[in-house]
């Protein structure tokens, strides 16, 4: 069983790993990253990095989930949960902590970013979207949908160097995730009329 104090050593170990792979990324792709050259930047012997993680990718992982599970908790306290709520304060955290979601896109880590990005959000939606129509198949298609919309417009965003405001985001965001079901048998696509 392992100590206040061990865990207390595993954490700062993790946390050291994880800034030592994040200035590492600042200078080069994240396939280039060695975990010697994590090792040596962070302080933390190759065994030590072992001992916490298998790979580039589950420092990442691990990285990503704490940061989007701590922004996801922080939305679940808000009050009423609404869309109109809640969005603008997703935005705005994102932006505020935007540099290691910045280094994971431009060094090629944006494939663990996404895994960590539907896993969290998904299991948001699953916990905290109550409607008649959010049940089976559909809350299943509509959570990836959603989500996948949600990542293209964050990292889009991002790319763009946050230029685009805010107000602008949360209308198209919640916009798209106000839709409920609908029979589209009879929509006209492409329609010239």
């Amino acid at each position: 069983m392992a100590t206040e104090y061990t865990r207390e050593q595993q954490a700062f170990s993790r946390a050291c790993i994880q800034e030592a792979l994040f200035l590492l990324m600042a200078d080069r792709p994240l396939d280039e990253i060695t975990i010697s050259a994590i090792s040596e930047r962070s302080g933390i012997s190759r065994m030590g990095f072992y001992r916490n993680y298998k790979s580039k990718t589950d420092v990442l992982n691990d990285y990503f989930t704490t940061e989007l599970n701590r922004v996801i908790t922080m939305l679940g306290d808000i009050e009423p949960l609404i869309a109109e709520n809640i969005t603008p304060v997703y935005f705005q955290s994102i932006k505020d902590d935007g540099d290691k979601f910045v280094l994971a896109i431009s060094a090629g880590g944006d494939q663990v970013l996404f895994d960590c990005f539907v896993e969290t959000v998904g299991t948001f939606f699953t916990e905290n979207v109550r409607r008649p129509w959010f049940t089976g198949a559909y809350a299943e298609y509509w959570k990836r949908f959603v989500t996948a919309g949600l990542y293209a417009i964050t990292v889009q965003w991002i790319k763009d160097d946050f230029r685009t405001p805010i107000p602008v985001l949360v209308s198209v965001t919640n916009h798209l995730v106000a839709q409920a079901p609908t029979n589209i048998s009879n929509v006209e696509i492409n329609s010239r009329k």
